[in-house]
């Protein structure tokens, strides 16, 4: 096993290095500015206290997600509630300060006691170094425990598990789907309503780009947009071809996966994406002149709801001028795009935990008890477990609805995840070489599947 977990951390900080955030926008970009632990030392945050706190049990975290206010508030709702337990939170940016510091602590035993991860491909990087969470889940919550989390969720927990493995590495914290939010006062001033078929899409767009406006803003340097809506595209023609690909049963190449990167073509060529769509970013290029009422549209997802809660927010978000939709039948004979989406993030309890009981509590509050709830409260983004709502009495009702609607989507999303991480990497370079012109859709997704 020593042998197999330092091969493993060699193999780690290989991947780390061709690894992007997909998804990983959801839970930190926007508060990168309160994040002053990104370079702390790693083996900082394994140290027990020796303060005032040095006879509590102390649990090590690290994560990118969720945002540092909402994990504050996370944690002092759980340490009023375990008041034996303290929380020693680490806070990085996803990529590449996350993943490197996974790796190089992987690579030298010093692993906090508890690390956040995505379902697929990282969690499977660090699977050698993480506990077996399915005695603890059914403890905490019966022997039906996994009825409580939508299906998509459920199959996430344990993908890219190789067969016959039932190995519960991580239990996820929150889940996503993959929305369009658009102004709706921006459409409302410029007599707009939303598409529901193609050519409405486009007349949308053209109206919003000749008054001056981004229409649908696309960060086309930030790979996993990029990736999300090719999955919305690929939604259209069934949500169960994406898994098959990812298991062997179909091809990459397959004309569903050609078509929809034609589509995905045609969006840049018909003026769906604003100018210079390759070279922006989601963050902080999309997300700015979306708040600023500078962009109708931009990809996003239920994680939005946390600019609410946010301090000194742009007029748009304290009024919430926001909405959201799925996108319509890209041509005739389609269906529109189903919720994409299923685990933002989970956490997983490493070997290196010493009190793995105390971690356990703290894993099962941000699940399914008080931790989450403040989470929830905090609009943050989609609780994984279910049944959870925001009860804040300060919230307003169209906010809440919007939560609670994204909430429902959850339990018929199609799975956005991508197992293999060649694959994930392949499929994300082939977009940008397609959008580009660099390639066909033929072509790219041939590398693709030589990747698979």
């Amino acid at each position: 096993m020593k042998l197999k977990k330092i091969i493993s951390a060699l193999i780690a900080a290989v991947i780390t290095l061709t690894l992007t955030a997909c998804g990983g926008s959801s839970g930190g970009t926007s508060d990168t500015n309160a994040n002053t632990n990104a370079n702390a030392d790693i083996n900082a945050s394994t140290e027990t206290s020796t303060s005032d706190n040095s006879e509590k049990k102390v649990v090590t975290i690290w994560s990118w997600s969720p945002i540092s206010r909402t994990m504050d508030k996370m944690i002092a709702a759980f340490e009023e509630e375990h008041p034996d337990v303290k929380i020693d939170f680490t806070y990085y940016n996803y990529d590449p300060e996350y993943l490197s510091a996974l790796s190089a602590a992987a690579a030298s035993d010093s692993l906090p006691d508890i690390i956040a991860t995505q379902p697929g491909s990282l969690t499977q990087q660090y699977a050698d170094y993480l506990i077996d969470l399915n005695d603890y889940a059914k403890k905490s919550w019966g022997d039906d425990w996994k009825s409580n989390f939508a299906d998509v969720v459920l199959n996430q927990m344990y993908l890219g598990n190789k067969e016959g493995d039932t190995k519960l590495n991580f239990i996820p914290i929150e889940a996503q789907v993959i929305s369009v939010e658009y102004n709706k006062t921006l459409f409302e001033s410029l007599g707009l309503e939303v598409p529901e078929n193609y050519d409405e899409l486009k007349q949308v767009c053209s109206t919003l780009s000749e008054n001056g406006y981004a229409p649908l803003f696309q960060g086309g340097a930030s790979d996993w947009q990029n990736l999300n809506v090719y999955l919305m595209l690929v939604s259209q023609y069934g949500t169960d071809y994406f898994d098959k690909a990812q298991n062997g049963e179909l091809s990459w190449t397959d004309d569903v996966f050609v078509s929809a990167m034609d589509t995905w073509k045609k969006m840049f060529d018909d003026g769906i994406f604003q100018t210079g769509a390759l070279s922006a970013t989601c963050y902080s290029d999309g997300t700015t002149a979306f708040t600023a009422g500078q962009a109708g549209m931009i990809a996003l997802g239920s994680w939005w709801t946390q600019e609410f809660t946010g301090d000194d927010v742009a007029q748009s978000v304290a009024n919430w001028d926001f909405d959201y939709f799925y996108l319509p039948a890209m041509e005739d004979g389609l269906s529109a795009s189903t919720p994409i989406g299923g685990v933002d993030f989970g956490m997983g309890i490493t070997e290196n935990c010493k009190d793995v009981d105390a971690a356990w509590a703290v894993l099962e509050s941000m699940v399914s008890g008080e931790g989450i709830q403040a989470c929830a409260d905090d609009l943050n983004n989609l609780p994984a477990f279910q049944g959870i709502e925001p009860q804040a009495a300060d919230l307003p009702e169209d906010v809440v609805s919007q939560f609670n609607r994204a909430s429902t989507n959850l339990e018929d999303a199609m799975n956005q995840r991508v197992a293999n991480p060649a694959v994930d990497t392949a499929l994300k370079s082939a977009l940008q070489a397609v959008a580009s012109g660099e390639m066909n859709s033929r072509e790219a997704m041939q590398i693709v599947q030589d990747a698979q």
